[in-house]
């Protein structure tokens, strides 16, 4: 299945992510926790793990669009650090409408321990996405 982030994101590549699965009901993304994915106490970053939480949002409900869709709204709750590689974000999809699409995303350590969950929805917007 085409999918516009994995081609055209520029923090997916830059952040080191892996989508491994992105269908409109589900996405997998992965990110290895690097020295530059941590913050200055040695854990995950709360932006890289954001990131990845966003990235599996919009990596599932873009998939197989040919019109892009929008955050509109994210929450995320950090729940416990995470101090081991790689990190997994796993979005399921919540509300798929006509222009809102609303996603569950939770984030996992390396030793499969919930670090972050968020609650993410989308506009479809009629903007055409590139090849």
């Amino acid at each position: 299945m085409k999918n516009y982030v994995k081609k055209h994101d520029k923090l997916v590549h830059y952040l080191q992510m892996d989508i491994e699965t992105a269908t409109p009901e589900y996405a997998r993304v992965t990110m290895p926790l690097t020295e530059n994915h941590k913050n200055g106490m040695g854990m995950a970053h709360g932006g890289a793990i954001f990131s990845l939480a966003d990235v599996a949002f919009g990596a599932a409900a873009n998939a197989g669009k040919d019109m892009g869709v929008v955050s509109l709204s994210t929450t995320i709750e950090f729940l416990r650090p995470g101090k081991t590689g790689p990190l997994v974000a796993e979005a399921h999809v919540v509300r798929n409408g006509q222009r809102i699409r609303s996603y569950t995303v939770k984030v996992f350590d390396g030793e499969g321990e919930l670090i972050a969950q968020c609650m993410a929805s989308g506009y479809q917007t009629d903007v055409l996405l590139p090849d």
